[in-house]
């Protein structure tokens, strides 16, 4: 089997043979219309580059690379930030003597989870892998202003059973990087109805559930199409920031306009919510559906009105209603407020990351700050029935 890469640096550009041949139309996460939406709005602050393997003239692999940067001086650290990633962040400005980093990554700077890497059955993953690495080094090469300026590259968020293939990423020298895991909740066959998840409940918890109804029962819930996304853009950024603004760390920021594409091109695939109080937009939920999950996206809130609305935790019910309405198998609720989404009874995915710093000097010295870093601790709850 020979081996090659080829470099795209615009989704166009990747000839209509290589979708063809990939046959991934079931993965939304690989699909050209998802892939554009980002792109088409986004690269204001991003670099975007698209790695084809190929094995022989078959292409066999795609990748997604995606180039930031990040400014961990103006970032707005919050109180209960993350205090490690703040250390982290002095020393790696120490060590390159500027304010901010480059990141590329591998994978999405917008979404957890395994959407950087697809690989078609039946190929030798290490030696793609390989190939993958291999082109992730030609594109820093072929562009004099990444050579110069790419601090750190990240391959994100490989599942536990991708890890014996992943591993071999330590021989390029990359850091393996236990991080926050997704939320799971895995729905139940027998679950016909929102009333049968509840009934599966212990009696505290579908107490919690049916009182998060009732107090946010003032809400009109209205699911978005694309022109509607589109004329409530301003307050939905407005909700979207209220969110981001309290993460402990999110590096980039999304052009709510990109779900207007999305919408556009993903259609029923693309879960987008509005909800209203006396006419009044005041949160949002977004999700998209794969592979029989529904994956939660970005949420927007006001959280002046939040406590006494709830709408976050009719946002996360929500979510579950969609998804046995749908007869999903899956929600990924993301890697936010583990406790909070435990008690809807999701159990967390882990995920590990490989980084490593572009110079070996530099990664030398990076590499023990990297194995100090730790996933948020929550008390993981249990709300099913022991039968359950």
């Amino acid at each position: 089997m020979i081996y090659s890469t080829r470099i795209f640096n615009y989704i166009d550009e990747i000839p209509n043979l290589v979708w063809e041949s990939l046959a991934i139309a079931n993965n939304v996460y690989f699909t050209k219309p998802y892939l554009k939406a980002f792109e088409t709005h986004n690269t204001h602050r991003i670099q975007f580059f698209y790695l084809v393997v190929y094995n022989a003239n078959e292409p066999v692999s795609i990748a997604i690379i995606q180039v930031l940067e990040f400014d961990f001086v103006a970032a707005d650290f919050t109180s209960n930030a993350n205090a490690f990633i703040q250390k982290v962040s002095f020393c790696l400005g120490n060590l390159i003597k500027r304010n901010y980093v480059k990141i590329m990554i591998c994978g999405s700077a917008f979404l957890s989870g395994e959407h950087g890497i697809y690989i078609k059955p039946n190929q030798d993953k290490k030696r793609v892998l390989d190939q993958l690495i291999k082109g992730i080094q030609a594109i820093i090469n072929a562009n004099r202003y990444l050579e110069k300026w790419v601090d750190i590259i990240l391959l994100k968020d490989f599942i536990t059973k991708s890890l014996p293939i992943a591993n071999n990423l330590k021989t390029y020298n990359y850091s393996p990087v236990q991080v926050d895991p997704n939320m799971v909740l895995t729905l139940n066959p027998s679950w016909n109805s929102f009333e049968d998840y509840l009934a599966a409940f212990k009696s505290k918890f579908r107490v919690k559930a049916k009182k998060a109804y009732k107090t946010s029962s003032a809400l009109v819930a209205k699911d978005f199409t694309s022109e509607e996304i589109r004329i409530y853009k301003n307050e939905l950024t407005k909700l979207y920031y209220n969110v981001k603004d309290r993460s402990n760390f999110n590096p980039e920021t999304l052009n709510i306009t990109t779900y207007v594409s999305l919408k556009e091109a993903l259609k029923e695939h693309f879960v987008f919510r509005g909800y209203f109080l006396n006419d009044k937009l005041v949160g949002f939920m977004s999700g998209v559906i794969s592979q029989n999950s529904l994956d939660a996206h970005y949420v927007g809130i006001n959280y002046d009105l939040n406590k006494k609305h709830a709408i976050y935790s009719r946002i996360l019910y929500d979510y579950v209603k969609i998804g046995l309405e749908s007869k999903l198998e899956t929600i990924n609720f993301g890697r936010t407020a583990g406790e909070i989404k435990s008690t809807l009874g999701a159990v967390p995915e882990e995920l590990t990351c490989y980084v490593r710093h572009k110079k070996s000097v530099a990664n030398f010295l990076f590499k023990p700050f990297i194995r100090k870093i730790r996933p948020s601790v929550f008390e993981q709850r249990f709300p099913f029935k022991t039968e359950q």
